[in-house]
């Protein structure tokens, strides 16, 4: 009995040593990636000098518009590239000998319909059109070796779905591209819960680390005239439209629309479910383009949630790329003023009520010449839709690539994202209801 007593305290402490060497061994490999990662991250800064001059050269060119210091300021590089380059025009790119690899984590194949799909059968190179070129992958296993993990927060049911950091030079991102009052989709979460994990954001907001607006306005290099815009004309026979399938909003957008339908009855069409609206006529979320609407002169583009520079495909896509004037329940005026061309849409804060504001659409209706005015700006600028819904390009992806390319590589970590992303500081929280 003492001898099998013995050999099981032997066998014991062999497993104990055995376990302790293992958790050295893990240790030691994890300490030494770090330090090769940290060595290559040095080798790419040097590589990268000529070019981060040149950077350095065209951000000095960029116009301010009009956003103050401080705006510009709190924008990434990358950022101001997007809002601030005149003509959307871009630096040389770095040149590595191997290309960024961006890890999706778990919900890959989920976005891929979106942003490489567009809501079709066909396939899309995410570096389509892009400036720059890098790696994909939605394989959990890369994440060691992975420049940036790339979280879609709208989606992650806990902080517990996060993985362990493997290196500290590693960009874990953020995603999304809902406002601060609908970040997540499941359970009770707090922003804060999230707190210390996250280097760079990524949302449709121009302060982002990684700016993935719905869309943009960009300078034409040469003014055009406004011909086909008349063919367009032809076509818009009727007043004004709305299309929905959430028929909630924190801002009581809804009611706003109730009221315009019984002041303006036959001129205002519905489509969807919401208000018993036309459920036919455009079948397909996000899928299918609805060309019912090029008829319309103008389009409600009331979002869910007035929060800062909160403007989706209801503008860009359902208003400009319709050839419709959008009237904006979302953003405030002020950050209106910055995003979109110059007198191409109206919104309801100018307007003291919806009885105003129908009377100044049944105005424009009329008049002609009037309505002509609200698309003058598209003999200087042009608007693009880059949201992956209707067909669109989705530029995810590629801005995600952009970033890690052009931004400064100085690390950084959201020690309190409510700073950042807040519901109370970044929305209006009172609705419409009168």
């Amino acid at each position: 009995m003492v001898n099998v007593s013995m050999g099981l305290k032997l066998l014991l402490l062999l497993s104990v040593i055995s376990v302790l060497l293992y958790i050295l061994f893990i240790e030691y490999f994890t300490i030494y990636d770090t330090a090769v990662n940290k060595l290559k991250y040095s080798i790419q800064l040097n590589h990268k000098g000529n070019s981060s001059n040149e950077l350095s050269k065209h951000l000095n060119k960029i116009e301010k518009k009009k956003y103050t210091n401080e705006e510009i300021e709190n924008m990434s590089n990358l950022g101001k590239l997007l809002f601030l380059a005149a003509n959307g025009t871009y630096p040389p790119a770095s040149q590595r000998s191997n290309k960024y690899l961006i890890l999706v984590w778990q919900y890959g194949s989920y976005l891929e319909r979106r942003h490489l799909r567009r809501f079709s059968s066909k396939m899309y190179s995410p570096w389509l059109d892009c400036s720059v070129e890098c790696q994909l992958s939605y394989n959990s296993r890369d994440l060691k070796k992975a420049d940036a993990v790339l979280f879609h927060l709208h989606r992650m049911k806990n902080r517990q779905q996060m993985p362990r950091r493997m290196h500290l030079l590693q960009r874990w991102v953020f995603l999304t591209d809902e406002s601060p009052l609908h970040t997540f989709l499941y359970g009770n979460q707090e922003l804060t819960d999230y707190n210390g994990l996250f280097n760079w954001s990524m949302s449709y907001r121009s302060d982002s680390d990684v700016p993935v607006p719905y869309g943009r306005t960009i300078d034409r290099q040469v003014d055009v005239d406004l011909t086909e815009f008349y063919d367009m004309f032809k076509k818009k026979n009727n007043l004004v439209a709305i299309m929905g399938s959430n028929c909630g909003g924190s801002n009581g957008r809804w009611n706003y629309v109730k009221h315009l339908k019984n002041l303006l009855g036959d001129h205002l069409d519905i489509y969807g479910h919401c208000l018993q609206g036309n459920i036919n006529a455009c079948p397909g979320h996000f899928d299918n383009d609805c060309t019912v609407l090029e008829s319309y002169k103008f389009y409600l583009a009331f979002e869910n949630s007035n929060c800062k520079e909160y403007l989706t495909e209801k503008t860009f896509w359902h208003g400009y790329h319709k050839w419709a004037v959008p009237i904006i329940m979302g953003a405030a005026q002020s950050e209106c003023e910055k995003l979109l061309p110059p007198k191409s849409y109206l919104h309801v804060e100018d307007f003291a009520s919806p009885a105003v504001l129908a009377t100044y659409l049944l105005y424009l209706h009329r008049h002609d010449d009037e309505y002509f005015t609200f698309h003058q700006w598209r003999r200087h600028y042009k608007v693009i839709n880059e949201h992956g819904y209707f067909g669109s390009a989705s530029k995810h992806y590629c801005r995600l690539c952009e970033a890690l390319h052009y931004n400064s590589p100085k690390a950084k970590t959201y020690q309190n994202l409510e700073q950042f992303w807040s519901k109370e500081k970044d929305c209006t929280l009172v609705a419409w209801n009168r």
